[in-house]
C-alpha cells in the first residue's frame, strides 16, 4: 500500500529533462495516479487553472478563443478533459508553454500527436521497482541471462493491494477501492463519458475483469452486460483512454495469418481484484482468475518499465490461425523476447517454449525467452530464465 507523498516516479525525471523540447506537455494516466501532484511539482513556476473551478470551466467552453488570453500562455492547466475545445485554440503566432493534465478522447489526443512541438507522458500506477526504491526499467533492453529467481513473499498482497497511491496508509484495500469507483463513476464516468446507466456501466467493468488478458470480444462483453454492441465499443475505447485498460496488441506479421483481436489488461491489479472480490490472499489465489489476474500484472508491470522512460509501450502478444500461441512478446532492437508463466496454474511450460520457436522459424530475430514466475512452481533445474514477478 503506497501514500502519495512517499515514492519517488521514474516519469519525473524523465519530464524534467525532456520538457523544454517541447512547447506543449500533457500528463495523463489513471484516475488517481498522481497526474496532478506531478505535474505541480515539475511544473510549479507556471499559474495552475483547474477546470474543475467553475469559472475558467465556463470560459474555456463557452469562448475557448479568449481563454488563454485571460490565463495567459505560459500556464498549467489540470482537467483538459471538460474542456478539450482549448486544444483547437491554443496560440500558434507566438512562444508558448502549456502544460495540459487529464485524459482524452482519442480523437483530441490526436489533435496533440499531430504537433511535432508536442509531447504525452502516460503516469501509470507505481511500479515494483519504484516502490522498492528503484528507478522503473525497460524490461529485456539487455539480453535476458538465464538465471533463476522467485518472487518474495509480498507478491500475492502486492497484486491484491494493487499500486495507485492513496491518502493513507490507514485505509483499507476494500475502502480505498470503494472510494476510488465512486469518484471515477462521478467524476469520469459521469462527467466526461455522461453515462446515465450506471449499473450498466458496473457490469461492463466487471465483464471486463473477467475477461483480463484475453482477445477482445465485443459481442460477447456486450451480450454480459446487457449492452449494445456499439456502447461496448465506446466504453471499452473510453477506459483505455482514460488508462484504466492496457490494451496489448496482436502482433501481424506477413509471413502468417494471425488473429487481430487484441488483449485487454487491467493497468491496476488492485482494481482487478477490487471487481472480482478477491479481498483477501486466500481469496486470490483460490479464484477461478488467478492466472489470468497474474499475468495481468506482469504486463501492466512490463509496460510500466517504457511508459516510465516517456516510451510507447512494445509489448505485443501472437496467436495464430493454427493456434500457435505467445502469451506476451517484448520486441527489442536485437529481436523479439518471448514472455511466458511459470506458475502451477499456467499452460505446459514444455507447449510454451515450444510454440515460442515459431517465430524464429519464420526468420524473424528472437531472443532467448523469459518466464516469469509468481513462486508457486519450482524447478529443480532450468535451460531458460525463470524471473520473479516482484523482480520486473
Amino acid at each position: 500500500m503506497y501514500t502519495s507523498n512517499m515514492i519517488a516516479r521514474t516519469l519525473a525525471s524523465t519530464i524534467s529533462l525532456e520538457s523544454d523540447a517541447f512547447d506543449i506537455v500533457m500528463i495523463e494516466g489513471m484516475h488517481q495516479s498522481g497526474k496532478s501532484a506531478l505535474a505541480g511539482a515539475l511544473f510549479h513556476h507556471l499559474p495552475r487553472v483547474d477546470l474543475c473551478d467553475v469559472y475558467p470551466r465556463n470560459l474555456a467552453t463557452t469562448e475557448p478563443k479568449s481563454f488563454y488570453a485571460v490565463y495567459g500562455d505560459h500556464v498549467l492547466i489540470d482537467h483538459i478533459e471538460l474542456a478539450p475545445q482549448l486544444l483547437d485554440h491554443i496560440p500558434a503566432d507566438r512562444d508558448v508553454k502549456i502544460v495540459f493534465v487529464g485524459n482524452l478522447l482519442p480523437q483530441d489526443r490526436q489533435k496533440l500527436l499531430d504537433r511535432e512541438n508536442a509531447k504525452i507522458y502516460n503516469l501509470m500506477p507505481i511500479s515494483q521497482r519504484e516502490y522498492r526504491g528503484l528507478a522503473a526499467e525497460p524490461f529485456a533492453q539487455k539480453p535476458v541471462p538465464v538465471t533463476m529467481s522467485y518472487p518474495q513473499i509480498q507478491l500475492l498482497d502486492a497484486i491484491r493491494n494493487g499500486s495507485l497511491p492513496r491518502p493513507t496508509q490507514q485505509m483499507t484495500t476494500h475502502a480505498f477501492y470503494e472510494a476510488w469507483m465512486a469518484s471515477f463513476f462521478d467524476q469520469v464516468v459521469r462527467g466526461t463519458l455522461r453515462v446515465a446507466k450506471e449499473l450498466q456501466f458496473f457490469r461492463y467493468l466487471k465483464a471486463l475483469a473477467e475477461a483480463n488478458m484475453t482477445e477482445l470480444n465485443h459481442y460477447k462483453l456486450s451480450e454480459i452486460a446487457g449492452i449494445s454492441y456499439g456502447t461496448a465499443i465506446y466504453w471499452t475505447d473510453f477506459l483505455v483512454a482514460v488508462g484504466v485498460l492496457l490494451e496489448i496488441k496482436s502482433l501481424q506479421l506477413p509471413t502468417r495469418r494471425q488473429v487481430k483481436r487484441p488483449k485487454i489488461c487491467f493497468a491496476d491489479s488492485g482494481l482487478l481484484c477490487h471487481l472480482l472480490d478477491c479481498r483477501t490472499t486466500e481469496d486470490l489465489i483460490a479464484s477461478p482468475f488467478y492466472q489470468k489476474i497474474f499475468e495481468g500484472f506482469v504486463a501492466s508491470e512490463l509496460i510500466k518499465g517504457y511508459a516510465a522512460w516517456g516510451e510507447a509501450s512494445p509489448v505485443t502478444y501472437y496467436r495464430d490461425t493454427s493456434k500457435k500461441h505467445i502469451d506476451l512478446l517484448v520486441q527489442t532492437k536485437r529481436g523479439y523476447v518471448p514472455v511466458g508463466f511459470y506458475t502451477s496454474k499456467a499452460r505446459d511450460p514444455k507447449l510454451v517454449l515450444r510454440e515460442m520457436k515459431v517465430l524464429g522459424r519464420m526468420g524473424e530475430r528472437v531472443e532467448d525467452p523469459g518466464m516469469i514466475t509468481d513462486g508457486t512452481w519450482i524447478a529443480e533445474k532450468t535451460d531458460v530464465a525463470l524471473i520473479a514477478a516482484t523482480a520486473l
